[in-house]
């Protein structure tokens, strides 16, 4: 009777391993069957962009999209420097910025660092939500390990600027620079880029107009005003 009982336990356990193996199959080859056709054409929607608008009441705003040749490159460098310096030269993920994100969030008791390549970002963006937990982490990970492997950086760089959110309804930086300075992101100058960027990590709560009022906004300008 007891080796009976082993026996289905580890029976059941073969069949759940099984299933799992198969959802992470599937998974995977969803994600680099998007990101294959992510790779030459745009994706219409995002999860975001449903998410933001269904839990939120967020409108989409008609979308402007811009190559990224259009983009200037002091913007690009601005981008990178604030969000991920080893941009073109890691994989995907920084693990010391992984490894102190922890250490931090595990002093926290609750998830409030993140420690995200652009990568990482694009990730969420293009294929998860912004609840914050470690399930998201974990299909995070996966999702940048495809997207490393099937896109080129100019092209997640490109998606990124195209994609992220920059307010209510917001989102890429040619419907953003065109809402806030009513001027295409071809032709933004050094203060108005500065100001794009520095409100990236609360876009919701302030503008370009407002970014004074937040702390992180303010030390992101202090950092973009003495290097470029």
């Amino acid at each position: 009777m007891a080796k009976k009982k082993k026996r289905k336990r580890r029976n059941i356990l073969i069949r759940i391993l099984r299933g799992l193996v198969f959802i992470h199959l599937g998974f995977w080859g969803i994600v680099a069957l998007l990101c294959l056709i992510y790779s030459v054409v745009n994706p219409p929607v995002t999860p975001l962009m449903i998410q933001r608008y269904i839990v939120r009441g967020h409108p989409i705003y008609k979308r402007r999209y811009l190559k990224l040749e259009k983009i200037p490159q002091r913007t690009q460098n601005m981008l990178i420097a604030l969000e991920d310096g080893n941009y073109y030269s890691h994989y995907g993920f920084e693990w010391k910025m992984v490894r102190e994100a922890y250490a931090r969030n595990k002093k926290a008791g609750k998830i409030r660092f993140g420690g995200s390549t652009l990568s990482n970002q694009l990730a969420r963006t293009l294929f998860l939500t912004t609840k914050r937990n470690y399930l998201r982490k974990y299909l995070e990970v996966q999702v940048t390990v495809i997207m490393e492997i099937t896109m080129s950086k100019k092209r997640m760089l490109e998606l990124y600027f195209n994609y992220v959110e920059w307010g209510k309804g917001v989102y890429g930086i040619e419907t953003a620079a065109r809402a806030y300075f009513s001027t295409s992101a071809a032709n933004l100058n050094r203060n108005q880029s500065m100001q794009m960027l520095s409100i990236l990590t609360n876009p919701i709560k302030y503008t370009p107009h407002t970014w004074a009022k937040s702390a992180s906004a303010r030390e992101r300008m202090r950092f973009l005003q003495r290097y470029f």
